[in-house]
């Protein structure tokens, strides 16, 4: 995971008129959310390019399907999870009240996340895994769910949001790619990060594999920079040259149109590197650049 910015969302001529008389239908009860389906489905490619066709959840590239438009707040109604007693199967259950949806924001487009089917929808892998956010929503204190538009603010949600500048840096990974939190057991931070990375099976196996595997492209670049950064301080000549030129290369790799995926592992492993706060100050930088 890391940031996508939907602050500027490319909105098709007639969009916003479209999705408020929707929205009106929806609250009134003359609809239900998926009668108007083509309104969040416009906005799909507008979405894609944002992240250059990439999930914001997991970060990997999306092939062609109509399913890739998701509500962060449920458009139906909302079901109850938690982690059960020994916290490696999830358990699910009915709010009470019954929460039929956040109707208010099934049109908004602040709501919509381009995502895979894997993290959208529910589903087991081989190994038994459970996964997909499917039509929970979890709080982090479930009394302060929201059933009216007023009261949204006061909800702090569980999962964890790619379009909240910060909330990616939350996930650690070890070695092997697989995240994990890093947080103090059954902190709010700790809960988030948990059950974010089952509800977006981000610790399905090839996603681990292909951290590791962009590492293992992506380390050379990093390597080749500090050297010519370390030539660079002791003045050799066409050392400046070379470092920048290293540091385009690095920097290509986190453009918005890059192909590369992964990148919140590679933040993360660069967040890792023992030299940065002292022979290579250059990398604390470029992570700033990033996020």
């Amino acid at each position: 995971m890391r940031f996508v910015d939907n602050t500027f969302i490319d909105l098709p001529d007639g969009w916003e008129d479209r999705a408020e008389s929707a929205t009106e239908a929806l609250v009134d009860g003359t609809i239900v959310a998926d009668d108007r389906s083509s309104v969040w489905k416009a906005l799909k490619e507008s979405l894609e390019e944002l992240s250059n066709g990439r999930c914001w959840y997991c970060e990997t590239n999306i092939p062609r399907t109509d399913n890739a438009v998701d509500h962060y707040r449920p458009k139906g109604k909302v079901q109850g999870v938690e982690f059960s007693e020994d916290e490696k199967t999830l358990a699910r259950y009915n709010l009470n009240p019954e929460h039929s949806g956040y109707k208010w924001a099934a049109f908004k487009h602040e709501n919509f996340r381009f995502s895979c089917q894997h993290c959208n929808e529910y589903r087991k892998d081989l190994q038994g895994t459970g996964g997909g956010k499917w039509n929970y929503f979890p709080l982090v204190n479930e009394p302060e769910r929201a059933y009216d538009e007023l009261d949204e603010d006061n909800e702090v949600p569980v999962l964890l949001d790619p379009c909240k500048r910060l909330e990616w840096r939350l996930l650690s990974y070890d070695k092997s790619g697989v995240p994990f939190s890093r947080f103090e057991k059954d902190s709010p931070e700790d809960i988030k990060v948990r059950l974010s990375i089952r509800l977006y099976h981000l610790d399905q196996k090839r996603l681990n594999e292909g951290r590791v595997g962009q590492w293992r492209l992506f380390k050379p670049l990093i390597d080749d920079a500090k050297k010519w950064y370390l030539k660079k301080l002791r003045q050799d000549q066409g050392a400046d040259a070379c470092f920048e030129k290293e540091l385009r290369k690095v920097g290509m790799w986190f453009h918005p149109k890059s192909k590369n995926t992964y990148l919140g592992f590679l933040v993360y492993q660069l967040e890792q590197d023992k030299d940065k706060d002292t022979l290579h100050p250059w990398i604390g930088e470029l992570i700033r650049t990033v996020g």
